[in-house]
């Protein structure tokens, strides 16, 4: 289903992918994780690494195990372990992981409730939960789809 999902991601103009991520980077970036208190890269999330070490499109954005410079938008799109890193002071965080963010929201995983989450930035209130990535990839590529038809 994630390569399904990540086709039409890039059937839009203007996605953005990454060729996979090694495997031994995803191991890295799952120990670095571990070592700092987050949860472990979700075994759904290491198959998209697998197949593409990052996604953008129209300001959403998935991470990988590395940070790529985009030197068209002079941006450094971030990766996991960086993005992750910024709330390792946080408690909400413990045993979670942020794999990406969308306008003014941050998407992660909860480890301890297995679940996948669109949340405020500011007050990390979730709008949204999702069960598996496969789900939460569905919704964003709907909204995107609408978008398309205007």
């Amino acid at each position: 289903m994630i390569e399904k999902a990540l086709q039409k991601f890039r059937s839009f103009p203007g996605c953005i992918t990454f060729p996979p991520a090694a495997a031994a980077d995803i191991q890295k970036v799952n120990y670095t994780m571990r070592k700092l208190g987050f949860c472990e890269i979700p075994p759904e999330y290491r198959l998209f690494l697998g197949t593409t070490d990052g996604l953008s499109y129209n300001g959403i954005e998935f991470f990988g195990t590395r940070s790529h410079y985009r030197e068209k938008k002079a941006y450094t799109f971030p990766d996991l372990a960086a993005s992750t890193k910024h709330y390792q002071e946080y408690l909400f965080f413990k045993n979670k992981i942020v794999i990406g963010r969308v306008s003014e929201s941050l998407i992660f995983y909860d480890g301890i409730n297995a679940l996948y989450a669109v949340a405020d930035r500011l007050t990390l209130r979730s709008r949204r939960e999702c069960t598996s990535f496969d789900e939460l990839l569905g919704i964003f590529i709907e909204i995107c789809d609408s978008e398309q038809s205007i």
